[in-house]
């Protein structure tokens, strides 16, 4: 419902529509239309032209604006991938510091790529020195669920206990495991019965021992007696190059709580003193001898040989760990590398960007932004009517400003301004 009331010449007008909703939850906002009134026709028409040529500027300053805004929110989104880049490369210089790689300040990328050159030479050369090999052959793996013998399985590192492990697992070290006793019978009836398999699906795993038990002279984290001679499980010194699981279920059947210890005197003291508080398992000594769970020693069925009689049937070394080092180094090297590419590409483009800012087509489109927001606040006045849209002295000096003042925007909202910008 409208009161109606005898409009003043030149005036402008609001209309303010207030909803009534008692339904709504939140009370929306009052709609304001403005508008002049005039009682003269020929001053009408020249309103009305002025009208026409203001909404002809405004909308042409929103798109100088919009286009403006634009650039200033890529500039501000080359600057993080700037920033971004310098933190990458300095975490990256930091993490070969570490190592003990230093770095020189000019030449660099030369530099890092003699280096990884170096590195992989040295890696090679540690990659082709002599180690302890199993030379037992081994079973064509053609089969997914055959993992191989188990001399295959597992490295060991030390060579004392590597022998005395191997030479303690002798009649195991030909067997073939499989995944599957599908698998395990095929393989039976292609030998005629001569190989020795070992379904991991026949396995009761429930028995199996658990590889974060301590060792039995620590019992509810005290040390019952101080031991002698370095025991460790044996299991401890394994290693393996695959099928990590399946390999604990095979060796932890195999090995149980076996434990390594450095000799005679020192696996009788350490098992007279387990026994004295629980069950002690198989002892193994690094100078070959073996002590049964059952506490039996001696003779030659308790006496490892030396390496070279084992015939080949022996764990074989992992890789040393100087190969390892370099693997680590080389990765570290190349992702360096790539930062510092990337870093002087984002600086590159930041750099041209903010130099285009300041050609003379750019000086000009600043110029007609100016000189439109300039008209459009003097036809308002003409018109009469409270500027909409007020053009200030610091929006302009905002449009000039360099772009280091323009602040970052969230990453999503600077991802989608790339994407608008270069379609």
């Amino acid at each position: 419902m409208f009161a109606c009331f005898p409009g003043r010449d030149s005036t402008e007008y609001i209309l303010v529509f207030e909803p009534d909703l008692p339904a709504l939850r939140k009370p929306l906002e009052p709609y304001r239309l403005s508008f002049m009134f005039y009682n003269d026709y020929k001053k009408q028409q020249q309103m009305a032209t002025l009208t026409r040529e203001r909404d002809q500027l405004s909308q042409s300053i929103g798109v100088y604006r919009n286009w403006f805004d634009t650039t200033n929110q890529l500039v501000a989104e080359m600057r993080c991938q700037v920033k971004e880049a310098e933190t990458r490369e300095t975490h990256l210089k930091n993490e070969l510091r570490k190592q003990q790689i230093e770095l020189p300040q000019t030449n660099t990328l030369q530099y890092v790529d003699s280096l990884i050159k170096q590195k992989m030479l040295d890696q090679e050369g540690v990659m082709k020195q002599p180690r302890r090999t199993c030379t037992l052959p081994n079973y064509p793996k053609g089969n997914q669920d055959v993992l191989g013998k188990i001399a295959h399985l597992a490295q060991i590192e030390d060579n004392e206990a590597a022998k005395v492990i191997s030479w303690h697992l002798a009649s195991d070290m030909d067997c073939v495991v499989t995944l599957t006793t599908e698998a395990a019978r095929s393989i039976f009836d292609e030998t005629q019965g001569r190989q020795q398999v070992l379904p991991l699906d026949s396995i009761y795993k429930k028995t199996l021992p658990d590889w974060n038990r301590p060792l039995p002279h620590l019992r509810n984290g005290k040390i019952c007696f101080k031991p002698v001679g370095n025991p460790i499980f044996a299991r401890d010194l394994l290693t393996f190059p695959d099928n990590v699981e399946h390999c604990q279920t095979v060796f932890g059947m195999l090995l149980g709580d076996t434990i390594i210890i450095d000799n005679l005197d020192a696996a009788n003291h350490y098992r007279k003193e387990v026994v004295k508080i629980t069950h002690c398992p198989t002892l193994l000594t690094r100078e070959g001898d073996r002590i049964r769970s059952n506490g039996k020693f001696g003779g030659l069925q308790n006496k490892a040989p030396p390496m070279d009689k084992l015939r080949g049937m022996v764990f074989g070394a992992p890789m040393p760990k100087l190969y390892s080092t370099f693997s680590g180094q080389i990765d570290l090297l190349q992702q360096y590398r790539a930062a510092v590419v990337k870093l002087d590409s984002v600086n590159k483009d930041l750099d041209l960007h903010l130099r285009s800012l300041n050609t003379p087509e750019m000086q000009k489109k600043k110029q007609e932004l100016a000189e439109q927001e300039k008209n459009l606040m003097l036809i308002e006045q003409k018109l009469g009517m409270t500027p909409s849209d007020k053009v200030t002295e610091s929006l302009l000096q905002s449009i000039m400003l360099d772009a280091s003042d323009t602040p970052i925007p969230p990453k999503r909202m600077r991802r989608e301004t790339v994407k608008k910008l270069y379609r």
